[in-house]
């Protein structure tokens, strides 16, 4: 089956994560994704994680995930050569990806004027830390920089240990999936409009403060604030949270007056439906002591309450849930002689990839797509 990106070009000028990301999840719906890197090899995820041969190869672990079956191509942007090189690609390209500080692709002569001159429909897309405008606007942005500047690291923790940061670079995900949409929904909207050009910005502060949108509507109409709460469930129930076991954690999600009632009389204590929430508190506390976290799983599993263990990420790939998930798949890595198993779409569908195709080596396909024989 065809798959739904067939046919589009894409020139990723993106480095770290958040952009590739989106351009990663974007050529596995089947565009051409063309990266293009600046001489010397500096983005360092293609050295992030992974054995020492892999990140020798340039194919770190973090970049081996989500560049799968790009090509790459090295040019100096800051040489005429190099612009021009750029500007034929962007004549044949559907979509432009960018994520340089706002200002810097216009003085590289590689901004929405300059390329979509040259291209009128091009979806010209800028992925930021904080937008095009505004005063942070030109402060260089990271991950961990923008969980402390959204609010997200303010909420995570618990007293004790005072803010934390998500164990991943969430907002970098969070906006590289913004950016996704936003490419599709451009896509879309080029159907209805052909031949005007459209310009897209994607701020990661933006796309995080997003996601907590019913924090944000609480505190302006209560002006309450999620605070270091630890494990509290987001519901606030007090037989909702995560409990320490005999051997590992259990966490476990009882909402509404069913499950409760469910989770008590699983536990044996049906009057705890009843009780304050110091007392569930305790008590289950007391309970969940007793027995390994998966007897307590399978306990709860028979009685219908919500519940499962903490597992580390290395458990949970060999869960049996996820031995024949379809939304990973055998990566080869020919330069290394090895195969690793990979993310590929995180949703099923008919036109889904099957199998993923290698990631790129540093400029691997230079020479054949900036060819004279590619440009004509």
């Amino acid at each position: 089956m065809t798959q739904p990106l067939s046919g589009i070009r894409i020139i990723d000028l993106t480095h770290v994560l958040a952009g590739p990301y989106a351009t990663g999840q974007l050529a596995l719906m089947g565009a051409e994704v063309i990266r293009v890197e600046r001489p010397g090899g500096d983005d360092f995820v293609r050295t992030h994680g992974g054995t020492q041969a892999m990140r020798d190869a340039g194919l770190g672990a973090s970049f081996l995930s989500q560049n799968s079956g790009k090509k790459s191509v090295v040019l100096d942007l800051k040489s005429k050569a190099g612009l021009d090189a750029a500007l034929s690609l962007v004549a044949e390209a559907d979509v432009l990806v960018q994520n340089f500080r706002p200002g810097v692709a216009d003085r590289l002569g590689l901004g929405f004027d300059a390329t979509t001159s040259r291209k009128p429909d091009l979806i010209y897309a800028s992925l930021s830390g904080y937008g095009p405008d505004g005063p942070l606007a030109s402060r260089p942005a990271y991950d961990h920089i923008l969980q402390g500047v959204s609010g997200l690291m303010a909420m995570t923790g618990s007293p004790e240990s005072g803010p934390l940061r998500v164990g991943i670079p969430i907002v970098d995900y969070v906006a590289g999936q913004s950016l996704v949409a936003a490419i599709l929904a451009a896509l879309l909207q080029r159907a209805k409009q052909p031949l005007k050009p459209q310009e897209l910005h994607v701020s990661m502060l933006d796309a995080m403060t997003n996601l907590m949108g019913a924090y944000a509507v609480n505190h302006q109409t209560t002006g309450a604030l999620r605070g270091l709460d630890g494990n509290r469930a987001f519901s606030d129930s007090p037989f909702s949270g995560r409990f320490d076991c005999a051997e590992g954690q259990l966490v476990i999600t009882a909402n509404t007056p069913a499950q409760t009632s469910r989770l008590c009389l699983a536990l044996g204590r049906p009057e705890l439906a009843q009780a304050d929430a110091d007392t569930v508190t305790q008590t289950l506390t007391q309970i969940f002591a007793t027995q390994p976290a998966s007897h307590w799983d399978t306990v709860l599993a028979e009685a219908d309450v919500p519940a499962g263990p903490v597992l580390s990420l290395g458990e949970t790939l060999v869960h049996p849930q996820m031995q024949n998930s379809p939304c990973w798949h055998d990566l080869p890595v020919p330069e290394l002689d090895q195969t690793v198993r990979a993310p590929g779409l995180s949703f099923r569908a008919p036109w889904a990839p099957t199998k993923l195709d290698p990631a790129p080596t540093f400029g691997r396909d230079t020479d054949e797509i900036t060819s004279p024989e590619a440009a004509q």
